[in-house]
């Protein structure tokens, strides 16, 4: 592909494709992404061939080839890659959720072979379309989660003719929502209904009774200033680093991204409001490793600072601030982030909503702290043929082997509306709570 797609002269890049053919050949296609931005479709692949992630793929692979693509910027499609998280620096990441000395390095040395305003949503679109064309399906199924629903839903605007059905998961669609505006409000509801449920629990309430309290007192803390933590750095040595608000609000967000995980949070704020830091620590290495190590973080900036931070304004910060633990600190975060990676805003048609006649089928969790039920609701006054599903008790990652059923009936049906999603729904239980550490991250 020619990094400038509009010129069409100048750097090219090569994009990474993998295809698993149909055990039966019928010309028809699933192209799927993990989201991000900044998450690689290769990665996965492994997982996903032997069943234990995106279930629904290998179940849909007797009549169609599964394609896997890495968007420009990620896997081994020119990844724009910045090492912010070094081990041997913690100092840096629980400081700052883009930690600034590493990243003007990384963009320093990646402008030098990369135009980074040229790795956008838009753009990735048309080059799945070209991908689509050389493998000559006349059609396809997008299955997208988190940010690749923004995708496909773009996919869908720009190509509507090429577009077969569309699985969204953890739905993000244009127009309406905005990294990281969504982030305090989402995280707000999920950590209120989270102790909410952890007061229902006899387990969770005998041992955690005044949680919200306790957690209450603990982001108050945190306003007052970073609190020191001591860690075990990558040398093994013991190390004492500073923990501000930002990172601790932005990693107990992500934790609470999955029920599994979300599950340990009674006991890691029950910990620190007693002043023992360390399962905080542990909290914040393993989210810290699993967001950072993976996603092309230069990636996720060409596209949220083109797209998402030059469409907020300064009144949606302080109402979408307002009454929750995070404050505006995400905002600020990604505002210092795009200051120093300094691309071009994306055109403000983008932001604008994505209508389409397509088959849709949202998945919802309801305790989402990123992608709310709220947002795929919104959208669907402009989808017509799409319908959404809400997961009780499950955050962003609402995968079950029920939920995958309903994947593969409606891409073979066509047909979102017919579905029973009743089973789903009514058997959707909170994992239960933890009362230690072990088995968190495993």
């Amino acid at each position: 592909m020619y990094e400038n797609r509009s010129l069409r002269a100048g750097r090219t890049i090569s994009l990474d494709v993998i295809e698993i053919d149909a055990r039966q050949r019928t010309n028809r296609a699933v192209f799927w992404n993990p989201g991000g931005p900044g998450a690689a479709d290769s990665s996965n692949v492994p997982a996903i061939a032997s069943g234990q992630a995106a279930a629904e793929l290998m179940k849909l692979h007797d009549t169609y080839d599964l394609v896997f693509v890495d968007n420009r910027g990620t896997g081994l499609s020119h990844e724009i890659r910045c090492d912010l998280y070094s081990t041997r620096h913690p100092e840096y990441y629980f400081a700052q959720i883009f930690p600034d000395e590493p990243l003007r390095a990384c963009r320093a040395a990646r402008s030098k072979d990369t135009d980074l305003s040229m790795y956008t949503t838009d753009i990735s679109a048309d080059d799945l379309d070209d991908v689509r064309a050389a493998l000559h399906y006349p059609q396809i199924v997008l299955d997208g989660g988190s940010y690749g629903t923004m995708l496909f839903l773009d996919y869908a605007r720009r190509h509507p003719a090429h577009v077969e059905s569309v699985v969204l998961s953890g739905v993000a669609p244009p127009g309406f929502y905005f990294i990281p505006l969504a982030d305090a409000q989402a995280a707000r509801t999920a950590m209120n209904d989270l102790i909410a449920d952890c007061a229902r629990d006899s387990t969770c309430n005998l041992h955690f009774p005044d949680l919200a309290a306790h957690f209450a007192a603990l982001v108050r803390r945190f306003d007052r200033g970073p609190i020191s933590v001591r860690i075990r750095n990558a040398l093994g040595h013991e190390q004492t680093v500073s923990l501000s608000k930002e990172v601790f609000a932005d990693q107990l967000r992500h934790t609470l991204y999955a029920s599994e995980a979300a599950a340990y949070v009674p006991y890691i704020v029950d910990q620190a409001y007693r002043a023992n830091y360390a399962p905080l620590a542990e909290l914040v290495e393993t989210a810290t490793r699993f967001f950072g190590r993976g996603l092309s973080t230069g990636l996720n900036l060409s596209v949220t600072c083109a797209e998402d931070l030059p469409f907020i304004t300064e009144a949606q910060i302080v109402r979408a601030s307002a009454g929750s633990f995070q404050g505006d600190t995400r905002v600020r975060a990604q505002q210092r982030a795009c200051a120093i990676w300094n691309v071009r805003r994306a055109s403000p048609s983008f932001a604008q909503p994505v209508r389409s006649r397509a088959p849709i089928l949202m998945i919802s969790g309801a305790e989402d702290p990123v992608t709310p039920p709220s947002y795929g609701r919104d959208a669907l006054r402009y989808l017509p043929n799409g319908r959404q599903l809400v997961i009780p008790y499950t955050g962003h990652d609402s995968e079950s082997a029920c939920t995958d059923a309903l994947v593969v009936a409606f891409v073979r049906t066509r047909n979102a509306k017919a579905l029973d999603a009743s089973k789903c729904i009514g058997s959707s239980r909170r994992p239960p709570f933890a009362t230690s550490m072990k088995g968190f991250g495993g």
